[in-house]
């Protein structure tokens, strides 16, 4: 998505960020367009990430809330820090050092900058997506204390889930223009844990072919109709909120269809496996390279020399390799640790 906003800006000299697919003046910037406004990653990761702790907090109600805290911490805390360290450095090499810095630091690293109205306080503007997950974190120990006072049958935790998903909707949308709607994606991920096996035949039952056109058609509709959601939500119940609906009920349905489907053994598997065991580095760095290769290589202006094809061929591999070889660096680095003390206390 970021390479795409960087190829609009330097290919069409147009912000991608401002414009619906419908206003494109070719069929490939259309597809260009297109690219960008289907952010799938994060709202996919909200969804996934409700599912899988809804299945220990709600499920199988047998998580503890300060090494659950802990875990978390020693999981995303030491990259992002190291990252935005690194953003801090990447500002004052472009002689854009904020004012107190080290104050503005300390704020990113504990995501206090989450409910300022504008993106100005970001050092690294990723890591927004990174304080909805901990907003998550924090609230899903409260939501189950909520289900479990309020009954222990599963229509029982199910009520309690929605009800927590929709005040907490309603607080992000009084307190917060990042968009009430990202709530409902951590809410149905927990509905979808609590009502699995309840949905098991149905979900089995529908192929595979419809679960991804409707997905593919929601982002579709939403792209060609309205600037990206990527932009700051203005209050009320806009466009948006429509799409994180519709989204929020084929995402559900193409996740559970998803773990019900034994996977093989295959290298396609095995290598998405790994690009997975490393996303977070991956998350992390992604946006720092692209900006440090305009800062400190002068790129993509100094590929204009070449065809188009070529260029955007050269940029987007470049990107690629150096993405690749610093998350793979920055995951064994800082995050193996990480993997391997969870092991020895499991054992």
């Amino acid at each position: 998505m970021h390479f795409v906003w960087a190829t609009g800006a330097w290919q069409y000299q147009r912000d991608f960020e401002l414009h619906p697919v419908s206003a494109a003046r070719s069929w490939h910037e259309g597809a260009w367009m297109w690219l960008y406004h289907s952010q799938h990653g994060v709202y996919l990761f909200f969804v996934l990430s409700g599912y899988l702790l809804s299945q220990r907090w709600l499920v199988a109600q047998n998580t503890q809330l300060r090494p659950y805290l802990t875990d978390r911490a020693l999981r995303t805390l030491p990259g992002a820090w190291l990252a935005l360290l690194v953003a801090l450095g990447l500002l004052y090499l472009d002689n854009k050092m904020p004012e107190h810095s080290g104050l503005r630091w300390l704020e990113n690293a504990f995501f206090l900058n989450w409910f300022r109205y504008d993106d100005t306080h970001h050092l690294l503007i990723v890591t927004w997506s990174l304080q909805a997950e901990w907003l998550f974190y924090v609230s899903l120990p409260i939501v189950a204390w909520c289900a479990r006072t309020l009954g222990n049958s599963q229509r029982q935790r199910l009520i309690a889930v929605l009800a927590c998903g929709f005040l907490a909707m309603a607080l992000l949308k009084v307190t917060s223009i990042r968009g009430a709607a990202y709530a409902l994606f951590f809410t149905t991920g927990a509905v979808c844990a609590l009502k699995q096996n309840d949905w098991r035949t149905t979900i089995q039952k529908t192929p595979w072919w419809l679960a991804l056109t409707l997905y593919v058609v929601v982002n579709f509709v939403y792209a060609w109709t309205t600037a990206t959601a990527a932009r700051l939500q203005a209050s009320g119940f806009g466009p948006f909120e429509w799409h994180a609906i519709a989204f929020a009920l084929v995402s559900g349905a193409l996740l559970l269809k998803t773990a019900e489907h034994t996977f093989d053994d295959s290298l396609i598997v095995r290598i998405g496996r790994y690009i997975g065991r490393i996303s977070y580095s991956i998350y992390l760095w992604h946006l720092l390279v692209l900006i440090a290769f305009a800062q400190l290589l002068g790129l993509p202006k100094r590929l204009e020399i070449l065809p188009n094809p070529v260029a955007i061929a050269l940029y987007l591999s470049a990107l690629v390799a150096a993405t690749w070889f610093i998350s793979v660096a920055s995951f064994y680095v800082v995050e193996k640790p990480y993997f391997s003390r969870r092991r020895v206390d499991k054992q």
